[in-house]
């Protein structure tokens, strides 16, 4: 605190931006989990229920499963008699929906990584006035102030680069396992839809 204290005012905006960046990193870290948007165990399920043409099965699977790819899958299930073209572009509308929760907070922590060092920027800036103040005042021979006056500027510009780094490394490692993640979305619902639309296209063979 008394860092904090030394850093003047601007040290506070920039303490409450090292938390939240912290608390969106665990966040994410947490959610952000393959298991939690694509398990295995639904998709292993789902294709074998599909491949048979258990379409009421795989719907109600698709209900009782709160997971991204269950979600897509539905709503594929439900349009499995549209043409091919069209069903990849409700899968991909689908997809783009369930990538937009991924992305959720990562513009908030790109945000951070470019406000932090301007914050601390700030603090330096205001650090200059005051110490061309205490130039200006007669107060070159009083080294307390000029001291006072460097430390604001280090401490404030440090501050701000001490939050910015990790926010950006935090950034990156997010966008990383939720870009991770959407291609195995796609991955799947690329299969369960061509294991649905090879099925009905064998029962339209067959009607004929």
């Amino acid at each position: 605190m008394d860092i904090i204290a030394k850093g003047g005012i601007l040290m506070y905006p920039i303490m409450v931006l090292s938390i939240i960046s912290l608390a969106i990193f665990m966040e994410r870290m947490y959610t952000l989990r393959k298991e939690k948007f694509a398990p295995v165990s639904f998709t292993k399920m789902i294709k074998s229920l599909l491949s048979r043409k258990a379409y009421a099965e795989a719907e109600s699977l698709c209900q009782e499963n709160d997971s991204a790819i269950s979600r897509i899958t539905y709503e594929i299930i439900q349009n499995r008699t549209q043409p091919w073209p069209q069903l990849i572009d409700i899968v991909e509308g689908a997809g783009k929906r369930e990538a937009d929760k991924m992305g959720r907070f990562q513009e908030a922590m790109s945000t951070i990584t470019a406000v932090a060092p301007l914050i601390g920027l700030l603090g330096t800036i205001f650090a200059m006035i005051m110490l061309f103040n205490v130039l200006s005042g007669g107060g070159v021979g009083d080294p307390q102030a000029l001291s006072g006056g460097i430390a604001v500027a280090l401490l404030t510009t440090a501050a701000g680069l001490s939050v910015a780094i990790p926010a950006q490394i935090f950034y990156y490692v997010i966008k990383t396992r939720s870009d991770s993640i959407i291609n195995v979305l796609e991955k799947e619902s690329a299969d369960i839809a061509g294991i649905i639309s090879a099925g009905y296209d064998d029962e339209v063979q067959k009607d004929k």
